[in-house]
């Protein structure tokens, strides 16, 4: 059995950058726990003003984006990740982009949670990587605006159009008012968090990371600019 999973691990790790693939072994790793015990995951892990805010909790400020609610959430988060994360990874390496993606996770809850709060919703949950996924495409637009996607699977259009798509929609669902206008703010703040990294990465230099992601620090990596 270790020799398959080391295999697996191999084979995983030829496809994926190294932050890309832990993020994938994590978000899966918990979606299968809460398929036995949702409640404890969604206490301890979901992010939520009275707790994460207001108890201290800060942790949440990450874990929640590792929380998934169904697996259509967790599958198309994480195939976002896998299409735009892979080539960001790659050019800024994997120390950088570690910081991204926790910078861009507490980031973009902590708009939601504060709005949340202000409008007396301190008990609603917040869970899901798309905030992460949010900053990963503005930034991808960012670097690559003229590359082609297919729009459910079929409609080509430059990154630069889907993304300013994106982000006019997810203003206007962030102006609404009641929980299905602040559920987007999570990918509003997912946005913002994205440019104010590429503005200025060297204000997120305080974000510790695991060694592991130290030594795959320059991992094919183009250079900065």
């Amino acid at each position: 059995m270790k020799e398959y999973f080391q295999e697996l691990d191999r084979n995983v790790s030829s496809a994926l950058t190294p932050v890309v693939k832990y993020i994938f072994y994590v978000c899966i790793a918990v979606f299968l726990v809460a398929m036995f015990a949702p409640a404890t995951v969604l206490t301890w892990l979901a992010a939520r003003p009275a707790t994460t805010l207001l108890g201290g909790q800060v942790w949440q400020l990450v874990t929640y984006a590792l929380v998934h609610a169904n697996f259509p959430h967790l599958f198309f988060n994480l195939l976002s990740i896998y299409f735009f994360g892979v080539r960001l990874e790659q050019r800024w390496g994997s120390e950088t982009f570690f910081r991204f993606v926790i910078a861009v996770a507490a980031g973009a809850v902590a708009t939601h949670l504060v709005v949340a709060l202000l409008i007396g919703q301190p008990y609603i949950s917040i869970v899901g990587i798309s905030g992460v996924v949010y900053g990963i495409l503005f930034a991808y637009a960012y670097y690559y605006p003229d590359d082609t996607i297919f729009l459910y699977f079929m409609l080509p259009m430059k990154v630069k159009y889907f993304v300013a798509i994106l982000g006019l929609f997810t203003l206007m669902a962030s102006a609404g008012s009641g929980g299905g206008g602040v559920a987007h703010l999570t990918h509003l703040g997912g946005l913002i968090l994205g440019f104010l990294f590429i503005r200025a990465p060297g204000a997120f230099g305080w974000i510790p990371v695991p060694a592991i992601f130290r030594r795959g620090a320059s991992w094919g990596r183009e250079y900065w600019r």
